[in-house]
């Protein structure tokens, strides 16, 4: 996962602008892309895309396997915890 400072941010504007090179700089970092000085977008790498959605598969299938029936009437978005920007 990538850390703050490692990520890149772009506006709507001059990622319209430049889209081919934030496209290429994506490979090296995530692009936070803003409106308005707030984060809208991300932008990753396709293969880190995959490799996070099956590892979200997998964390998904094991918590169903320990929470039992109970489990199948979560949706998705009540799975995901909020992560303190610290």
């Amino acid at each position: 996962m990538s850390r703050l400072h490692e990520l890149s941010f772009y506006s709507l504007a001059e990622a319209k602008a430049h889209f081919s090179r934030v496209v290429d700089d994506c490979e090296e970092a995530d692009i936070i892309i803003t409106k308005n000085g707030v984060p809208k977008a991300v932008l990753m790498d396709y293969g880190k895309y995959v490799l996070l959605n099956k590892f979200l598969e997998r964390v998904y299938d094991l918590y169903l396997m320990d929470a039992g029936d109970e489990a199948m009437n979560v949706e998705i978005r009540d799975l995901i915890v909020e992560v303190d920007d610290e």
